[in-house]
């Protein structure tokens, strides 16, 4: 679809008097409109900070939960690619999602040499919570913040507090059993 500018009294004629039946702009009414009216196709930069072009839509998978039953999602938001393990809690929380998919070889790969992949573990209870990009979060970890904490700066541990809320840093790796 495209977007075209007329002058109001061109456009009625054309579509009123002299292609009444065409359907299509592109293709019909504007190639025929270059005969009898001054039609222009300006240059068009796609690459412009001052006006970004969008591109098309992404199509992609759907975010994995891998045994849905067993998860619990409650006013949290999870992101693209994101993978969430069974029986993750994920409550009052915002999941930004990963940059790629790890595939399930690579998963398994991973777990067997203990290592986190990308995503949150088995068992993971978290809450009140910002979970930047490709972030790895481990089995049986407890974010909650159980203690109040307003402000904390721990960049080694992968995270920040803000205000009560636990940011965890992009591309942070919480280890298997972590409790903040």
């Amino acid at each position: 679809m495209g977007v075209y500018v007329f002058r109001t009294d061109v456009l009625l004629k054309l579509l009123r008097w002299r292609y009444p039946t065409s359907n299509d702009f592109g293709s019909e009414i504007i190639p025929a409109a270059v005969m009898e009216h001054n039609v222009q196709v300006p240059k068009f930069e796609f690459y412009d900070p001052k006006t970004p072009f969008y591109t098309s839509p992404r199509y992609l998978p759907p975010t994995k939960i891998d045994n849905c039953r067993n998860a619990l999602l409650n006013h949290s938001i999870v992101g693209e690619r994101s993978r969430l393990d069974y029986g993750v809690e994920l409550k009052d929380s915002v999941m930004m999602g990963a940059d790629s998919y790890q595939t399930e070889s690579e998963i398994a790969s991973l777990l067997a040499e203990g290592k986190v992949p990308i995503g949150i573990g088995r068992n993971t209870k978290i809450s009140n919570c910002i979970i930047d990009k490709n972030a790895k979060i481990g089995k049986d970890v407890v974010i909650v913040n159980k203690d109040g904490v307003e402000e904390a700066d721990r960049p080694e541990g992968g995270f920040y507090i803000r205000s009560g809320i636990t940011v965890i840093l992009e591309k942070a790796t919480i280890e298997d059993g972590t409790i903040i």
